[in-house]
């Protein structure tokens, strides 16, 4: 008897102490910078390692930097909005109180949720620059994933649920296995990458906009064109249909109360405000019926559709890859959607 209670011990602490040593190094080494607080999410000129929640850095760097820089003007929207850069959007709209709001796989409820966390705070919208996409619009509800999910402000949802999508994450084996050989090794190898979830290019990275850019990627480019682009033709670059297609129609009830209630926010703020349906290099047009209601609540004069078949889309050379196109591309974009429009646009 005594062998078994001996035996039912040692069985019962193995995975007690398994999961102490999980907990205790997760909270020493915080691989997705969400238990401490930082400065800074990103080093400038280093790769980002651990790929981080876009959304929570988003959030928590607006949180440190407003009592300093106490913006007015945001640009929101998934990865792609990232290469609006600040430098030009502020000559447009005369205001260097400028952030990026983005986050991976951004959603409407995404979009929804931190424009009314920027009115719940008082916070000036003076201008607003919104990129968004058919996926974009799909999404209602919370984000599923570590990765993805919402900041906790912004959800309702209770922090120790939110930590606890992060340590599950940790726990898993194939990304326990890749951190600890990046711990003991050091480096960041393709297998880890592969699993999107570490990235090994370093970004120019700047705090006060929580801005993002890839300039190895255009280093490269300028450097060698053809080689940068032959490597990614076969994997990247593939080949589209010369006939126009068209997303299916995803603007519904839901999704119309919450475009509704961003105008809303938009209207009390007075905010002087852009909407940019994204040119994919997939060419797919967002449907006629999702563009009619956009302009229907947003206006004509403020929705400007890029999607499908046109000059920016038919060039790869555009795209660093099949989803982000480049800098210039977007600057190309503010000067079409801003043009004559100097005087009106909001000096607040």
């Amino acid at each position: 008897m005594q062998k078994f209670v001996l035996s039912l011990i040692r069985f019962s602490l193995l995975p007690l102490i398994t999961l102490l040593l999980l907990l205790s190094t997760y909270l020493y080494y915080d691989p997705f910078k969400v238990v401490n607080k930082y400065k800074s999410f990103f080093v400038s000129g280093q790769p980002r390692y651990v790929t981080p929640n876009y959304d929570y850095v988003a959030i928590e760097t607006f949180l440190s930097n407003y009592p300093i820089y106490k913006y007015n003007s945001f640009i929101l929207g998934n990865s792609r909005s990232r290469f609006y850069e600040m430098s030009t959007w502020s000559k447009y709209i005369h205001s260097d109180k400028c952030f990026h709001l983005d986050a991976s796989l951004e959603t409407l409820y995404g979009i929804s949720k931190k424009i009314e966390f920027l009115d719940a705070r008082n916070v000036q919208i003076a201008n607003i620059l919104i990129t968004l996409d058919y996926t974009t619009l799909e999404g209602v509800k919370n984000s599923d994933g570590h990765l993805f999910i919402k900041h906790p402000l912004l959800s309702g949802q209770s922090m120790r649920d939110f930590q606890l999508e992060f340590f599950k994450a940790y726990c898993s084996f194939s990304f326990f296995r890749a951190y600890l050989d990046f711990k003991i090794s050091g480096k960041i190898k393709e297998y880890m990458i592969a699993t999107f979830l570490f990235e090994d290019t370093p970004v120019d990275y700047n705090t006060k906009y929580n801005e993002m850019r890839l300039d190895v990627f255009e280093n490269l480019i300028n450097a060698n064109p053809s080689k940068y682009y032959h490597e990614k033709r076969m994997v990247q670059f593939f080949q589209r249909d010369s006939i126009q297609k068209y997303a299916p129609e995803v603007i519904k009830g839901e999704q119309i109360v919450m475009l509704n209630h961003i105008f809303n926010i938009f209207k009390k703020h007075a905010t002087h405000f852009k909407l940019v349906i994204n040119p994919l290099y997939d060419q797919l047009k967002l449907n006629k019926k999702d563009i009619d209601i956009l302009n229907k609540i947003f206006g004509t004069e403020n929705v400007y559709d890029f999607s499908g078949i046109n000059s920016i889309t038919s060039d790869y050379h555009n795209y660093y890859d099949w989803s982000h196109y480049r800098p210039f591309v977007a600057d190309e974009i503010m000067a079409t959607i801003y043009h004559n429009e100097q005087d009106t646009v909001s000096k607040k």
